[in-house]
C-alpha cells in the first residue's frame, strides 16, 4: 500500500458508494444486484475484469454466480474448493486480499488463466459476509495500464463489498417470501374450494332429503296402484306394455331415492378401530361376476400389514363400490380394473385405476358435484358420496383421466395418530 492508507476515503470515493449502495438496494432481483455491482467495482477501478463468487456451502465449493471482462463467458461453470486460489482463500478465512503481482502470490490458482486464455496480474479481492458467515468473494482483476490498486479502491470494494452482502440477502429472502406466498395462497385457495364445496354439498343434501321425502310417498302409491293394473290387465292387452313402462320408471325413481337417503346418511361417520383389507376384498367380491362378464380383468395388490384403521366400514364399502362400478360401466367391452392398497409414510393410499373411456378435462372439476354426470341414467351422486366418505375419514381424493385411456382415482387414508395430517401431493 501505499501513503493513502493513513488517509480518509477521499469526497468521490465516499460520493461512490453512497451511489452504489441506493443502485444496488433500489432492486430485489439478485442478478440485477449483482450486475450492477461488479460493474460499478470494475469501471470505478478501471479494472479490466470483475466477478462474484457465491459459496456452496453443501459442498464447500465456490463458482462463480456473475462475470464482467473480456473472457466472462468461459469463466462459467468453473468451481473451486474453499481454500483453492485466492478467492477460495479469501472466503476459507474472511480476509480480503490485495495481490498486486499473482505471479509471486502462492495463494494464485492459474486454473481460469489456463481456460480462459486470459492473463491474470493482480487480484482485489474481499469477503461477503452475512450474520458473521461467509457467503462469496467480491474480486476485480488488473488495474488498466499496469497501475497498483490503491488504498482507496481497497477501501471503496470493502465498503461495497458489504453493501452487496446485504442486499443479496435481501434479495434472497424476497425470493423466499416470494414462494412461500405463493404456496400460501395455493393452500389457502385448496382450502376455501373445499370448504365451498362442503357447504355447498350439505345445503343441496338438505333441499335433496326434502324433496325426496315428499315424492317417496307418492311414488310407492303410484307402483301400488300399476301392480293392481297389471293382475286385472290380460296377458295381451296392450295397456298392460303401459303399465310395464310405468313400474319400470317407478322402480328407477325409487331407486334415487334410496341413493339420495344413502347420500344423506353419509354426511356423517361413526369412527372406530377396523381392518381395510376386508372392506376391499368384500368389493372385489361384489363385483368380480360382473367383471367376469364383461370381460375385465381384476388385478389387485393389498398390502396385508396395514394397520387397523379409525374407519367407518360401511361407508368405505360404499365409496369403493362406487369408484368400482364407475370403472366397470366405463369398460362394457373389457378391460382392466387394478386396485392397490398400501402405505405411504404416514397414509394408506387406496388406487383405482381402469382403462375405459375416461373423462374430459373440462369435467374433471365437477366430478364431485351432485347431478353432475354423464350417464343416461342415474342421480350423479357416486362421486358426491365418495367425496363426502373420504372427508369423513379426514382423507382426500384426487381422480385424474384421459378420454380414451381410462381413469385414476387415488384416496388418501391417515393411519392412527397422524388423523390430522394426511395430504395429497401433486402429481402423486
Amino acid at each position: 500500500m501505499n501513503k493513502e492508507s493513513s488517509q480518509h476515503i477521499p469526497q468521490r470515493e465516499l460520493d461512490a458508494i453512497l451511489r452504489f449502495g441506493t443502485l444496488v438496494n433500489s432492486s430485489l432481483h439478485i442478478e440485477d444486484v449483482l450486475e450492477h455491482a461488479i460493474k460499478w467495482a470494475q469501471e470505478f477501478m478501471d479494472a479490466e475484469a470483475s466477478s462474484v463468487y457465491e459459496l456452496d456451502r453443501p459442498k464447500n465449493e465456490l463458482f462463480i454466480r456473475l462475470a464482467r471482462g473480456e473472457k466472462k463467458d468461459s469463466v462459467r461453470g468453473i468451481r473451486i474448493k474453499v481454500g483453492e486460489g485466492i478467492a477460495g482463500w479469501v472466503a476459507q478465512t474472511s480476509r480480503a486480499v490485495v495481490s498486486q503481482d499473482v505471479s509471486k502470490d502462492k495463494r494464485f490458482s492459474p486454473k481460469y488463466d489456463e481456460k480462459t486464455g486470459f492473463k491474470t496480474r493482480s487480484v482485489m479481492c474481499v469477503p461477503l459476509i452475512s450474520k458473521d458467515e461467509p457467503i462469496g468473494v467480491l474480486q476485480v482483476i488488473n488495474k488498466k495500464g499496469g497501475k497498483p490498486f490503491t488504498n482507496s479502491d481497497f477501501k471503496l470494494l470493502t465498503g461495497m463489498a458489504q453493501q452487496v452482502a446485504i442486499a443479496m440477502e435481501n434479495a434472497k429472502l424476497y425470493q423466499r417470501l416470494k414462494e412461500d406466498y405463493a404456496l400460501t395462497t395455493r393452500e389457502l385457495k385448496m382450502t376455501q374450494e373445499k370448504l365451498i364445496r362442503s357447504e355447498r354439498l350439505t345445503a343441496m343434501g338438505h333441499l335433496v332429503q326434502g324433496v325426496a321425502h315428499e315424492i317417496r310417498n307418492p311414488i310407492m302409491t303410484i307402483g301400488g296402484f300399476v301392480d293392481r293394473l297389471k293382475k286385472e290387465l290380460g296377458p295381451g292387452d296392450k295397456l298392460r306394455e303401459y303399465a310395464d313402462v310405468i313400474m319400470e320408471e317407478t322402480n328407477r325413481l325409487e331407486k334415487l331415492v334410496e341413493q339420495v337417503s344413502e347420500f344423506m346418511n353419509v354426511q356423517s361417520a361413526s369412527l372406530s378401530s377396523d381392518l381395510l383389507t376386508p372392506v376391499a376384498q368384500k368389493v372385489i367380491n361384489k363385483f368380480a361376476p360382473l367383471a367376469k362378464k364383461q370381460g375385465v380383468q381384476i388385478v389387485t395388490w393389498v398390502d396385508e400389514n396395514i394397520p387397523p384403521l379409525e374407519m367407518d366400514a360401511p361407508q368405505l364399502t360404499i365409496a369403493l363400490s362406487h369408484v368400482m362400478e364407475n370403472a366397470l360401466e366405463s369398460m362394457p367391452d373389457g378391460g382392466t380394473l387394478s386396485l392397490e392398497i398400501h402405505p405411504s409414510n404416514h397414509d394408506v393410499l387406496i388406487t383405482i385405476s381402469d382403462t375405459g373411456f375416461g373423462i374430459r378435462a373440462d369435467q374433471l372439476d365437477a366430478v364431485y358435484d351432485p347431478f353432475v354426470t354423464s350417464k343416461p341414467r342415474g342421480a350423479g351422486l357416486g362421486l358426491t358420496m365418495v367425496h363426502r366418505i373420504v372427508m369423513n375419514h379426514r382423507g382426500e381424493i384426487k381422480i385424474s383421466s384421459q378420454l380414451d385411456k381410462g381413469t385414476i382415482v387415488v384416496i388418501r387414508l391417515p393411519m392412527p395418530n397422524h388423523q390430522h395430517e394426511g395430504s395429497l401431493h401433486p402429481g402423486e
